[in-house]
């Protein structure tokens, strides 16, 4: 089975391969700008919208006329996923399972200062290459890039953004995972708290590092710097600018950190069980301390790795109780943020909240993959003397519609 990965690399323009990339972002912006208003003027007048189709053949019937010159520049497959991305923002608009709301033009970073245009490229005919440490994008030519890892497979597209003052571009390439494991020897249960980023039932625990709090001092610096500059002055750019590499910095460390602990909770365990959490709810409450805790990009990642490394991840219901919960008796607690620790009042049993709540999820997390027929226990035979008994699973079902697997 293949999958489809997306792998961002860093891109060192030279000033007219960058003028040129800046010309296709805006112009990528126009030709969404341009469809959305043919899709509202046409909706206006008879409740229909054009689909993918229909805005390509727009596109085409344009180009012949002078005022469209800009389109004729641009690369026509580049302009075909634009169509392609404003065809699955209506859709996501009126679906009733995606909670979006209807696309909107885009503005003109001229206006805003935002710098993040971007347009994305299609591998068609190997017109995308990299040799020699350089992406060849078709109208824009070879552009030096930082080869920090090799390629898996051929690119599929290359979508090209200016993000925090430097250029990046990110290649989506398909990479072939691994065959499902037969026999999963360990499943830990990671409960995600404000405290410590994440929890294992098998004592694992990664501190949150806050980078946000560690870089709260130099953002306020620069906050209090654009507060005292004349709005839209070179020298208030300038501060806007630091602010905005700043907040890059901030983005890549949470990055950076988020990657390498899913990675780590991958690579030590066979069966991954996380709480289904409401991220979106809960940044309402406290909107800088979760994003700051990653807490929904760690589930994220770890999903996808744990697919490529042919394990098993499982959630639990999003309302089911883990905290406060006994890992010894299952007797429930009601406890506040504040209490850490506490002890049973039935087997009076002092254990830390965190760690019994990451026990909860993998025992709810382990009843649900049996009574799902997902997986089935099983006891080595190399085990079946021994006192303290690991725990072991079989795959009993898979998902190309085999019949279900007796355990041995």
């Amino acid at each position: 089975m293949k999958k489809t990965l997306r792998y961002n690399y860093r891109l060192s323009p030279t000033p007219e391969q960058e003028a040129k990339l800046i010309e296709f972002g805006a112009t990528a912006r126009g030709i969404w700008n341009l469809l959305l208003s043919e899709n509202m003027r046409r909706y206006e007048h008879d409740k229909t919208f054009l689909f993918y189709k229909d805005m390509a053949s727009l596109l085409k019937e344009l180009k012949p006329f002078e005022e469209f010159d800009w389109i004729k520049a641009f690369d026509s497959a580049a302009a075909q996923q634009v169509a392609r991305d404003l065809e699955t923002a209506l859709k996501n608009a009126f679906s009733k399972g995606r909670l979006q709301r209807f696309p909107k033009h885009k503005i003109s970073y001229k206006k805003k200062k935002l710098h993040n245009d971007s347009f994305r490229a299609v591998n068609n005919s190997n017109c995308i290459r990299i040799e020699d440490s350089a992406i060849s994008i078709p109208k824009v030519g070879k552009i030096p890039l930082i080869l920090h890892r090799d390629l898996a497979s051929k690119v599929k597209t290359v979508t090209v953004q200016y993000r925090h003052g430097k250029w990046e571009c990110s290649i989506t390439q398909e990479v072939e995972c691994k065959a499902a494991k037969q026999v999963l020897e360990s499943i830990t249960g990671f409960d995600i708290n404000s405290k410590q980023t994440v929890v294992g039932s098998n004592g694992f625990v990664a501190d949150n590092p806050k980078f946000l709090k560690q870089s709260k001092q130099k953002l306020n610096q620069l906050q209090r710097q654009l507060a005292r500059r004349n709005n839209g002055s070179n020298r208030w750019h300038k501060t806007k600018q630091r602010i905005n590499k700043l907040h890059g910095k901030i983005s890549r460390q949470r990055l950076d950190f988020a990657h390498k602990i899913s990675r780590q909770i991958t690579n030590g365990n066979d069966i991954l069980v996380f709480e289904d959490l409401n991220v979106k709810v809960m940044q309402k409450f406290n909107g800088s301390m979760v994003a700051d805790n990653v807490m929904g990009l760690i589930t994220q990642l770890s999903k996808y790795k744990t697919k490529l490394e042919g394990k098993l991840y499982h959630e639990i219901g999003r309302f089911e109780k883990s905290t406060g919960i006994c890992s010894e008796c299952g007797q429930r607690h009601v406890l506040t943020l504040n209490d850490r620790n506490f002890t049973c009042v039935a087997c009076r049993v002092c254990q830390d909240r965190d760690l019994s709540a990451a026990k909860s999820i993998a025992a709810t997390g382990e009843l649900d993959l049996i009574a799902a027929g997902i997986v089935a226990r099983v006891t080595p035979v190399s085990q079946q003397k021994s006192a303290s008994k690991t725990k072991v699973f079989e795959l009993s079902k898979f998902a190309v519609g085999t019949e279900k697997k007796e355990a041995a």
